[in-house]
């Protein structure tokens, strides 16, 4: 496995494991909305790395380049949402709703991950070996 891989999959596990903190902390206090905010520096970083190194040298192989694209795409839509969804936070009431909006967010993120995991990033190992 790659460097790049490595270094993906361990954002992957601390997003993760910080938005399961959310989850439990809540976001009726000070502490849960930090703690979602962190999140959403994370992901960025996160989706840095991926437009700056991972995409690129998928979309320079013939072979990767439809994936590659096909990934890309379904990430600006849903990388959309999550954001709407944290910068709604501050002027949202928090309620049941914005809960379970953080839930269905979680889960979202979760099979992209494991997408992520079992089909690019093997991918990208491939042609980059």
């Amino acid at each position: 496995m790659s460097a790049l891989i490595t270094e993906l999959k361990n954002d992957h596990l601390q997003l993760l494991k910080l938005l399961q903190e959310v989850q439990i902390t809540g976001l009726g206090n000070d502490a849960g909305r930090k703690k979602l905010l962190e999140g959403k520096r994370l992901l960025a970083g996160h989706l840095q790395k991926e437009d700056t190194r991972l995409y690129p040298a998928l979309k320079n192989n013939p072979a990767a380049k439809n994936v590659s694209d096909q990934f890309a795409d379904e990430m600006k839509k849903l990388t959309a949402e999550i954001l709407g969804f944290i910068n709604r936070m501050e002027k949202a009431e928090l309620n049941m709703e914005y809960a379970k909006d953080l839930g269905r967010i979680i889960t979202t993120l979760r099979l992209r991950i494991n997408r992520e995991e079992i089909q690019l990033y093997p991918l990208y190992d491939k042609v980059n070996s």
